[in-house]
Parts: structure tokens; C-alpha cells; sequence
């Protein structure tokens, strides 16, 4: 008897899942958002913002490498005298101008980017108050850049005034020249150090 109920139960059991099964194997698969046309441009926007920013960076990271690695192995070890220092000065300032202008090139190309906007999304306005505009940002990167580069040329001056009436004021000067302009690298890379970032 109790056999016969356990045989029971057991094929209860099997007709209630052969029932559940078929439901089972209905259940429709989830939904896939599908995306409106201004969404789908949006992706491809924000893909290409990122893809030349992306470039923008690689530009500026290969620049200021190379620069720093000018630097750490010196500048005109072999030069002999002082008309030597002078000419090879020179010959490395231009390099490392170039490097700077590269790295700044790129800088101020990646903060003129407009993040790609998603119609009708408000603008952004944080804790902080509302970021600047790219048009701001070059502005201010530009203000920057005159103000450091006047600087630089006052610097430099001072420092040819310190052995003016000698031969080695030019060296002084270009030393100072390189000098600051290596420094002023180093500080932008650390003021725009978030557009230098991998994230």
C-alpha cells in the first residue's frame, strides 16, 4: 500500500513537470533595447571623439618621452668650448622645441574635443558648477602659454645678463632657455595630466 502511494506521488510529480516543461521552453527570451536613431549616432559620435583623442594622447605621450629622455642623457657633454656649447645648444633647443610643440600641439587639440552631446540631455552642471566649454579651455590653455613664454624670454635674458661682457653669456642664456622650456613641459604634463590618462 504504501508502495503504491510512493508510485503515486512519483507520478504526480512527472505529470506536473511534463506540464511546467512545455511552459518552460515558451518562455519568451528578454528584450534587446533597441536604440533610436540619435542614440545610434551618438555611439558612433563618441567612438570617433574617442578614437581622436586616443591619437591626440599617443601624440603628446611619445613627445613628452622622448623629451624627458633627452634630458636624462644630457646636453652637449662633448662640447669643448664655449663656441661649441653655443652651436650644439642651439642644435638641441630646436629639438626640444619641437618635442614641446608636439606635446602642446596635441594638448590643446585634445581640450578643443567636444564630447559628442546626446539631443535633448541637459548640460552637465556638478557640485562644482558647469565645466568649461572647449572654447574656454583652449582660451585658458592659450593665456597659459603666452604668459609662460614671456617668461621664459625674460628668464633667459636674466640669465645672459649674469655673464653679460663675457663669452659665456650665449651659453648661459640657452642653458636657461632649455632649462625653463623643459620645466614648463613638465608642468603642463602635470596640469593636464587628466588628458594624458589611459581612462
Amino acid at each position: 500500500m504504501k508502495e503504491a502511494a510512493n508510485r503515486l506521488t512519483c507520478f504526480a510529480a512527472i505529470a506536473v513537470l511534463a506540464g511546467i516543461g512545455p511552459a518552460l521552453s515558451q518562455t519568451p527570451a528578454p528584450r534587446r533595447k533597441v536604440l533610436t536613431p540619435e542614440q545610434v549616432q551618438f555611439q558612433a559620435d563618441t567612438a570617433q571623439w574617442r578614437a581622436q583623442r586616443d591619437a591626440l594622447r599617443a601624440q603628446a605621450q611619445a613627445a613628452l618621452s622622448a623629451e624627458m629622455a633627452r634630458e636624462e642623457a644630457g646636453d652637449c657633454p662633448h662640447a669643448d668650448s664655449t663656441r661649441a656649447a653655443e652651436e650644439c645648444l642651439a642644435a638641441e633647443i630646436e629639438k626640444t622645441r619641437s618635442n614641446y610643440a608636439a606635446f602642446a600641439g596635441a594638448i590643446r587639440a585634445m581640450l578643443a574635443l567636444p564630447y559628442p552631446a546626446m539631443p535633448g540631455q541637459p548640460p552637465f552642471n556638478g557640485p562644482t558648477g558647469a565645466p568649461p566649454t572647449p572654447n574656454e579651455l583652449v582660451a585658458e590653455f592659450d593665456q597659459l602659454e603666452a604668459e609662460s613664454q614671456r617668461y621664459r624670454e625674460d628668464a633667459a635674458k636674466a640669465a645672459y645678463n649674469q655673464f653679460k661682457g663675457g663669452t659665456e653669456a650665449p651659453v648661459f642664456a640657452a642653458e636657461a632657455e632649455q632649462r625653463l622650456l623643459r620645466l614648463h613641459l613638465q608642468e603642463f604634463a602635470f596640469v593636464y595630466s587628466e588628458e594624458l590618462s589611459n581612462h
